[in-house]
């Protein structure tokens, strides 16, 4: 791994001289307000006592995932539809205590505890960024509190970590190709490769875990957008052999490719209008009526993204990978890997 050293030994030296230690310290106060209130680690029995309005209750001001996503926000962001997910949970509260007690069991790896089937309640599957950070809210010092899978794979990769070397450290550990990784098994390879390189570096080894989280964030700025660049040689490409496009597509560009060869087939004549900013596409559909499209390579992006649901009117993706909507005001999704070999015969 080519880490330049010298450069970000330097570049922690500017951070710590512009750092507002008081934001730190009031973040951590929180934090310890939160275990006060919430001490499922050290008492997991606890968890039973949960009852509904203790989990989530609209316009409370004191309730589980209030304080998991806002009141801690500053130790790490995590952007859900929080109003149309939490009730889930309750719904499924069982199910939910159980997941939280894997959570907060010492006795489970890290990629056990996120591999657990948090997918069983609607809106808390995906990129579990709801699992993550309540695991990361119980183990602060053992987890960079940076939650997205992608987020943490583009600064890695900006690190300096090769193509070679994810799989590499991937088949060491797992005995498999990073991309045949589970969830939990990559979040624990990245997480390790970040706190490795935080124990290497002398200006660094006195940091907490979201100091480091805040540095990586403003020298390594991710908007969404960025991919790790060796995505393209790593993934498994799927012959497509029909109008050009010779593979599956790799990220949302493809996706947008793809879109753009086919929106007439799709249902949507007309394209409007095309933008960098949510939503990516106005169109009109077969009705003549104007709607919004966001295009993403996963449908679960677009809950990753923090996209509001209410602005959009369909989902343009390759893949579908929620097994139901959070709210039922969600975006139409449509999958162009299943819609595209209706619409060509060939794949």
């Amino acid at each position: 791994m080519l880490i330049d050293r010298e450069w970000l030994s330097g570049k922690a030296r500017e951070f710590m001289a512009e750092l507002d230690k008081s934001e730190l310290e009031a973040a951590w106060k929180v934090h310890a307000e939160f275990l006060k209130r919430y001490p499922f680690r050290e008492h997991p029995e606890l968890i039973d006592n949960l009852t509904p309005d203790k989990i989530y209750k609209k316009g409370a001001q004191d309730y589980f995932f209030l304080w998991v996503e806002h009141r801690t926000k500053a130790l790490g962001a995590i952007f859900t539809y929080g109003g149309a997910v939490y009730p889930n949970a309750i719904a499924n509260i069982d199910k939910f205590k159980s997941l939280l007690k894997i959570a907060v069991d010492d006795t489970k790896p890290l990629r056990e505890k996120i591999d657990a089937p948090w997918e069983d309640i609607s809106g808390f599957g995906g990129d579990k960024l709801i699992a993550k950070k309540i695991i990361f809210l119980y183990y602060p010092d053992k987890i960079i509190p940076i939650f997205k899978t992608d987020q943490m794979e583009y600064i890695i990769e900006k690190l300096g970590l090769s193509e070679e070397e994810f799989d590499n450290k991937a088949k060491e550990i797992y005995k498999k190709e990073y991309d045949d990784l589970t969830l939990g098994e990559k979040y624990e390879l990245l997480n390790s490769i970040l706190l490795e390189i935080k124990n290497s570096i002398e200006e660094f080894k006195n940091w907490d875990n979201v100091c480091f989280m805040w540095f990586l964030d403003s020298t390594y700025p991710y908007t969404g957008k960025e991919s790790r660049k060796s995505r393209k040689g790593r993934t498994k490409l799927t012959p497509l052999i029909h109008k050009g496009v010779l593979f599956s597509p790799i990220d949302e560009l493809g996706v947008a490719c793809l879109f753009f060869m086919y929106h007439e087939k799709l249902g949507f004549p007309y394209i409007v209008k095309v933008s960098n900013k949510f939503p990516d596409v106005k169109a009109i559909d077969t009705s003549g009526e104007p709607v919004s499209i966001e295009l993403e390579y996963r449908a679960s992006d677009f809950i990753n993204h923090g996209h509001p649901p209410e602005d959009c009117d369909y989902i343009i993706c390759w893949e579908n990978d929620l097994k139901e909507t959070p709210t039922s005001e969600f975006p139409q999704i449509i999958s162009l890997k299943d819609e595209i070999p209706k619409l060509t015969k060939t794949i």
